[in-house]
């Protein structure tokens, strides 16, 4: 199946997106069995899962519904869902407050099980959106306490020999005007959920790069100023977007998504079977 993450931009240009979803399962000829979607608004994941096919559904939580995850139903069942509270910034830097909210956030994340439909096989995934203002400091510790609540989950399953494939996709915002330490930043954010839960980064071999300040079509002040250097080709594109997983991955990529700030980011995974030894 695919499994992918995507952040829509507030859907403000959400009928321009919609036909990439299907797009990407006829070009691969697989499910999209999961997409985490970032910056949901009420009734876009719907709108997503509609457009994948009759038998998706999309499901999110009252605590934060800006986190949705969209499923194949043909394929997995959901469970349940756990939202984490993430750590909160203490303040908001004036001059961040030209693309971000004036007062500090409450960021979460999403912790999702579902179960395979043909044999109950497990798979956990975390929905993530982490802060935009702040260092990349703090967002590591924001993703920090991802991948502990994850790993906790997983610790907490092999004691019940009731072990889980574990998938954890979002949007990290690692950013720094020198490419180098962005790079750096995301490898280090990252750190934690390849140590504590064995998850591999499917986009870290090739770097490249998923998020464009010249297409954040949004109010703020920021990102209008963002679109319009962007037309003078002033730009600091970054790899925001991450899939990790650590079901073996047979092919990933990206979907250029001109209707958002992001693009696509898939991976094509391989489920071995509980009989198999999964």
């Amino acid at each position: 199946m695919l499994v992918a993450t995507h952040n829509t931009m507030d859907g403000l240009r959400l009928d321009g997106l919609l036909p990439l979803y299907p797009r990407l399962q006829s070009a691969h000829g697989a499910s999209v069995g999961v997409l985490c979607v970032q910056e949901n608004k009420p009734g876009h994941a719907d709108a997503v899962a509609k457009a994948l096919g009759g038998w998706h559904r999309a499901t999110s939580d009252a605590c934060a519904p800006r986190l949705a995850t969209v499923y194949d139903t043909r394929l997995i069942r959901h469970v349940a869902t756990r939202v984490l509270q993430l750590p909160r910034l203490a303040y908001v830097p004036l001059w961040q407050r030209l693309y971000a909210a004036s007062e500090p956030e409450q960021k979460h994340a999403a912790l999702l099980a579902f179960e395979r439909v043909d044999d109950g096989a497990g798979l956990l995934v975390a929905n993530f959106h982490l802060d935009a203002a702040g260092t990349n400091a703090h967002r590591g510790e924001q993703l920090r306490a991802v991948s502990g609540a994850l790993a906790a989950e997983q610790r907490a399953r092999a004691r019940r020999g009731a072990r889980a494939h574990a998938l954890a996709c979002g949007d990290t915002n690692a950013f720094s005007f020198r490419r180098a330490l962005a790079a750096r930043a995301l490898r280090q954010m990252l750190t934690p959920l390849a140590a504590e839960c064995g998850l591999v980064d499917v986009g870290a071999e090739c770097e490249r790069d998923n998020h464009f300040f010249k297409r954040a079509r949004e109010p703020k002040l920021g990102q209008r100023l963002a679109v319009f250097f962007g037309r003078l080709g002033v730009d600091f594109p970054r790899r925001y977007d991450v899939v990790c997983t650590d079901l073996p991955v047979a092919e990933h990529g990206q979907v250029e998504a001109a209707d958002s700030d992001h693009d696509i980011v898939w991976a094509r995974v391989r489920w071995p079977s509980a009989a198999a030894g999964s």
